[in-house]
């Protein structure tokens, strides 16, 4: 019987396809939030998975691939009878380590081939986009290769990867078939577009070259440097029992959600009275502590310089730091250009975190959190990247955007300080807490809500033993990464 319609598909034109002799129920988490008419496909050298319609319901269905030796053409026709839109390649598969973008140009002839080659290897392709010649249709198949494009997932079986590719693609309303920097870039450059493009536009004047008193140059620079920060245990910490970690989203993200970016010509102020903590800029401050629990000992402090951004100087302002604005550039026309794309990646997060029971799949929901981390991360570089390279050559930008990311934390680090938590180490996105409470929902004072999502996730789901090794790693000299390094490898698979 399968024969005989293997004939019949043939003689209309059609390959056959061939299906293996098994569904997978609708209970699964993939199959469960798949839209009924799904587009996406999970690839392999001899197997494609995908969700179909059945009897009205949704089920994973998988289909048995010929193998793909000579050309990729009678795969292509496999994937294009399927109905695919997009097709993502399991890394580790003879297929994705043998593709290459000469080895798709042999089917030229019959397929408009454009491949979009690795940054690193450009013999290589992070995704092929396909269309037949020899059919009006609208549709396109792209073939994806998640193991060079970077996208740097953790891929235990084609389900993982399926789920990763769906639940990311629902929570962003929008395809993801391409590399990560590219995929950042054109949500970045989608998601501002309301705005004129005057405010989109490259500063009238060279930002590298804004002189301060006495002809020094502006170190913008240094304004944006990450936080990281530790301390010793104190005799009290040593005596207690467990070391919590918490990892926030994305600080830069975050910030982004209320930055105000300048455009025109900055102002310069000689004396800094400009300064009225809302518009945007740079200012050479002196700032004394005066008492503040920012001390840079029991608790990190806000001081990286003598040049820091307005969100910057109104967090230490917040702190009670005592600050002296002495000079500075301001822009007096601001405007909250990256909020929506900032709101668009934020809730996106969001509900992968706060509705696990509509993305059951473990990994997949764990990739698709991390994907969202680095689509943020890519963005954010765009600011200060100059045009030549695909960038906006906004460094005046990424300043304020790294100081409302400081601004965040030290928010989040001054509640807890109001409960008695003291982190004993901060390194960008995450801090380390030490707690006798064995459980992370209440040891962290609700960094981890139920009831309102903000940013954090449990970054260890065992806390890690506050052993004599983990002890030493405090008292040594190792900087604040390298103490970060061996606390995760000390916690081994329990980072979540």
């Amino acid at each position: 019987m399968r024969q005989e319609r293997a004939k019949q598909e043939a003689s209309a034109g059609r390959a056959p396809l061939l299906k293996k002799e098994r569904m997978i129920d609708r209970s699964s988490p993939i199959a469960a939030m798949n839209p009924p008419q799904t587009s996406i496909g999970a690839l392999t050298d001899t197997e494609l998975l995908l969700v179909s319609v059945i009897g009205g319901k949704r089920v994973l269905h998988s289909i048995l691939l010929p193998p793909a030796r000579s050309d990729p053409g009678a795969l292509l026709e496999h994937l294009w009878q399927a109905e695919l839109t997009e097709a993502w390649v399991m890394p580790g598969t003879t297929l994705s380590r043998a593709a290459t973008c000469a080895w798709f140009e042999q089917i030229s002839s019959s397929w408009i081939v454009l491949p979009h080659p690795n940054v690193r290897q450009p013999t290589r392709p992070d995704c092929v986009l396909l269309w037949p010649k020899d059919r009006s249709t609208g549709r396109r198949l792209v073939l994806i290769f998640p193991e060079h494009a970077g996208w740097g997932w953790a891929l235990a079986d084609m389900r993982s990867l399926l789920a990763t590719v769906t639940y990311l693609e629902q929570v962003l309303g929008r395809p993801i078939s391409d590399s990560p920097s590219l995929v950042a870039h054109h949500l970045l450059t989608e998601l501002t577009h309301d705005h004129p493009p005057s405010h989109l536009r490259p500063a009238p004047v060279d930002l590298h070259a804004l002189q301060a008193e006495h002809g020094a140059m502006v170190p913008l620079k240094e304004s944006a440097r990450d936080l990281a920060w530790m301390r010793p245990l104190t005799l009290a910490e040593q005596r207690q029992r467990y070391l919590h970690k918490f990892t926030h989203l994305s600080g830069q993200l975050e910030g982004c959600l209320s930055v105000r970016l300048g455009a025109g010509v900055p102002e310069y102020s000689p004396t800094g009275r400009a300064y009225d903590g809302i518009r945007p800029g740079i200012w050479r401050v002196h700032v004394e502590r005066a008492g503040s629990v920012f001390d840079g000992k029991g608790l990190p402090g806000c001081l990286d310089g003598e040049w820091m951004s307005t969100p910057q100087v109104r967090c230490c302002q917040d702190i009670s730091y005592h600050v002296e604005v002495r000079e500075g550039y301001s822009w007096s026309r601001s405007y909250d250009l990256l909020a929506p794309w900032a709101r668009t990646l934020w809730q996106a997060a969001e509900r992968l975190h706060t509705h696990p029971q509509s993305y059951r799949h473990p990994q997949g929901r764990a990739n698709a959190a991390r994907a969202i981390k680095l689509l943020a991360q890519l963005g954010v570089a765009v600011l200060a990247r100059e045009e030549a390279e695909g960038g906006w050559a906004r460094p005046d930008w990424l300043a304020q955007v790294i100081g409302g990311s400081r601004a965040m934390l030290f928010k989040h680090l001054a509640g807890l300080a109001r409960k008695g938590v003291m982190p004993v180490l901060v390194i960008e996105d995450a801090l380390w807490v030490v707690s006798d409470d064995p459980n992370p929902l209440t040891a962290g004072a609700g960094l981890v809500a139920t009831h309102r999502w903000r940013g954090y996730t449990i970054g260890y789901e065992v806390p890690l033993p506050l052993s004599s090794e983990v002890k030493a790693v405090f008292r040594s000299a190792a900087s604040p990464d390298q103490v970060m390094r061996t606390l995760d490898s000390l916690a081994g698979g329990g980072e979540s």
